[in-house]
């Protein structure tokens, strides 16, 4: 079993990964606001349990082990966001929601979330059907009409 800090880590690196293509403890220190030392720790204990490939002065690299938890915590990440979006939460409060709602619920609850999403993006309606429900949140004011930038 992962910790809060160890999802957390492993979501930046890949994220990292995603944006630049290589992965420097510097960037996650950043990404995290958290120190350089601390990143160096937990890099640390990343490449003993065998989630990542470290060399000093180097490059972080996902071992396979990683790579798939990394791919499921990010999967599990953005679905959150997304139903928290279909439900009528901004983009910015969805982001930081789900980054609690990933560690903090149970399995279950987060399967079920998660089949709601899915479900919801099957329905061949489903836009007609999440305009509609935008209209009433917005009706009984639990929803801002996002400004045009």
């Amino acid at each position: 079993m992962t910790t809060r800090n160890v999802e957390d880590y492993l979501e930046v690196i890949w994220d990292l990964q995603d944006e630049k293509g290589y992965i420097k403890a510097k960037d996650i220190a950043y990404k995290l606001e958290v120190t350089r030392p601390s990143v160096s720790e937990m890099i640390r204990k990343l490449s003993e349990n065998g989630y990542i490939v470290y060399e000093k002065y180097g490059g972080i690299i996902f071992t396979g082990k990683g790579k798939k938890l990394a791919q499921e915590i990010k999967k599990r990440h953005t679905l959150l966001v997304e139903f928290l979006k279909i439900i009528g939460v901004d983009e910015q409060n969805a982001q930081q929601d789900a980054c609690k709602l990933e560690h903090d619920i149970s399995p279950k609850t987060i399967n079920c979330l998660l089949e709601f999403v899915e479900f919801i993006n099957l329905l061949p309606e489903s836009f007609k059907w999440r305009e509609n429900f935008k209209k009433y949140l917005e009706e009984r004011g639990l929803l801002h009409k996002e400004r045009k930038k």
